[in-house]
């Protein structure tokens, strides 16, 4: 197997357990393929929990310590690394917190990401070759990213093994002081949550710079559902936006959708309606000053993001919005 001796790869381990068995598959992998593998770890602090990583690979560990384990706190702490040290190539757990940081972050880069890899080699040019799985598993993609410096994938549970080193490795943990300024003080957030605070911004040819947004997602289910929310949308000055599947479900025009394959948008308040979260919309309001999340299953992705969720019939909680306004 061949190994790029200088090329620093960086895996992103889960940052609610360091060392879990996915963490580690991932680090046996990146240790097969360069002698300088960085875990990074955000959230808190565990240090017998970075310790063990050295014994499956890593040569370094580069934490930062955080008690909000919000994902949007973590992406930001992450892309302010990746600015620091510029790594040759990252590894995401396939998971939902570790697509979202994935999709995130090649978005902010501009660098290739490739999802859900099966194996990661390096060709007669030194160059890493992804592979997954394509069309409907009958075929397998083998793809390198090129124009770009720093390489992405993520990649699903027990696709590696794991592998105990027989050596004795230097434990190197380095802390990583972020900038806090750049991160948003939920406190501050909340002093400016008054929806009538905001100047009311109606306007259908420039919607995407609406400081407040309602984003409908398959969970509105109907239109009479879609109707009431224009109407709450109307009274509070927002513009109403969805998701890929709401637009398949015939909710919202195509032009208002919002994501990977539809617009991005910064509004100062997201109030996600039935939204589940999925990270090809999530990429789409990244930079979104407030989350909040309005669905009626308590599993829904989009909560691991939302600065504010409530998880309750939408139904209900339309009609006091209604009310209210």
């Amino acid at each position: 197997m061949r190994i790029i001796m200088d090329n620093d790869i960086w895996v992103i381990c889960d940052n609610l357990k360091y060392d879990s068995d996915h963490s580690l598959q991932l680090i046996t992998k990146a240790a097969q393929l360069s002698l300088k593998i960085t875990a990074i770890c955000i959230g808190k602090l565990n240090s017998e929990a970075m310790e063990r990583l050295f014994s499956y690979g890593a040569t370094k560990v580069l934490y930062s310590e955080c008690e909000n384990d919000n994902i949007r706190v973590i992406a930001s702490i992450l892309k302010q690394m990746i600015i620091s040290y510029n790594p040759g190539m990252i590894m995401f757990l396939s998971s939902s917190a570790g697509k979202y940081l994935a999709s995130v972050s090649s978005t902010y880069f501009e660098s290739g990401l490739t999802a859900d890899c099966i194996d990661i080699a390096i060709d007669i040019d030194n160059e890493y070759v992804f592979s997954r799985a394509a069309l409907n598993s009958s075929v397998i993609a083998k793809i390198k990213c090129q124009n770009s410096h720093i390489r992405m994938c993520t990649v699903k549970r027990n696709v590696f093994s794991i592998i105990l080193l027989n050596m004795q490795r230097k434990v190197d943990i380095e802390r990583f002081e972020y900038a806090k300024s750049s991160i948003s003080d939920k406190k501050q957030v909340i002093e400016k949550l008054n929806f009538l605070t905001y100047n009311k911004y109606v306007n259908n040819d420039n919607w995407m710079a609406a400081k407040i947004v309602f984003a409908i997602g398959r969970g509105v289910s109907n239109k009479s559902n879609v109707d009431l929310i224009k109407r709450i949308a109307l009274k509070c000055g927002a513009e109403i936006v969805g998701t890929r599947a709401a637009v398949e479900e015939n909710l919202i025009k195509k032009s208002r959708q919002v994501g990977q394959s539809g617009v991005n948008i910064c509004p100062n308040i997201y109030v996600g309606l039935g939204v589940s979260g999925a990270s090809q919309h999530m990429v789409g309001i990244k930079n979104a000053k407030m989350i909040i999340a309005i669905n009626s299953d308590e599993n829904a992705p989009i909560f691991q993001y939302a600065d504010y969720m409530v998880v309750d019939d939408l139904k209900t909680i339309l009609t006091e919005l209604n009310t209210l306004f």
